[in-house]
């Protein structure tokens, strides 16, 4: 399994993609359509992942969705509503509005799975950065990978003054349902640099206090 990450506009929010062999997923691609779809060309793709619906990690949803119309575009059931709303995804409070044209073709629940070139993608719901904050777990024959969104960062967790934010909801979050993966599970965050589980336990300051 190969995992292509793409910083993109407007602000960094982290775009992957996850291949093996021809076939890939898209995770998250928040904008610079253009450049996510020729990384992406030479696959089926066969879904679209959302961790959750702000604007920076929707904004190139219309064009990819467009792109590979097969693939199937999959949000937390709480969040889908914000596809459609420039008011819940923030994007008007950064001055333009960015909605999805299309239907999403998968409400994800916490426990699903979804099938992916003979592995298994789980649906872990994190609620705290955003009610349907999703993080997506592959557990597979190397090291097991976990696409955290913006639930947690290398030394950090996302946050949560935004609508619909919690505290208490997403250290608990991470706790009840991350901290238990096992230490070596890889963690690809919404923004910024890599860490792992291991890591995380040990320095992340916001998961240590007393």
């Amino acid at each position: 399994m190969e995992i292509l990450k793409m910083p993109v506009a407007p602000i960094g929010a982290n775009c992957y993609i996850v291949s093996e062999a021809n076939v890939a997923f898209i995770i998250d691609p928040g904008g610079d359509a253009g450049k996510i779809i020729r990384a992406a060309k030479n696959f089926d793709v066969c879904y679209i992942l959302l961790t959750h619906a702000h604007f920076d990690h929707i904004g190139g949803l219309n064009d990819v969705k467009e792109a590979f119309p097969e693939a199937k575009t999959a949000v937390h059931k709480l969040e889908k509503e914000w596809l459609y709303s420039a008011e819940l995804n923030l994007s008007e409070n950064f001055g333009f509005d960015s909605v999805y044209e299309q239907n999403v073709d998968i409400e994800l629940e916490d426990g699903m799975t979804l099938d992916f070139a003979g592995t298994k993608i789980k649906v872990l719901h994190t609620p705290g950065h955003t009610p349907g904050s999703t993080c997506f777990y592959i557990e597979n024959s190397g090291k097991p990978v976990l696409f955290s969104g913006d639930t947690l960062f290398q030394s950090s967790i996302g946050r949560t003054d935004f609508p619909g934010g919690s505290g208490r909801k997403i250290v608990e979050s991470i706790k009840n349902k991350l901290l238990p993966l096992p230490d070596e599970t890889v963690v690809y965050p919404g923004h910024d640099e890599n860490t792992s589980i291991a890591l995380e336990k040990k320095l992340n300051p916001f998961l240590n206090r007393s």
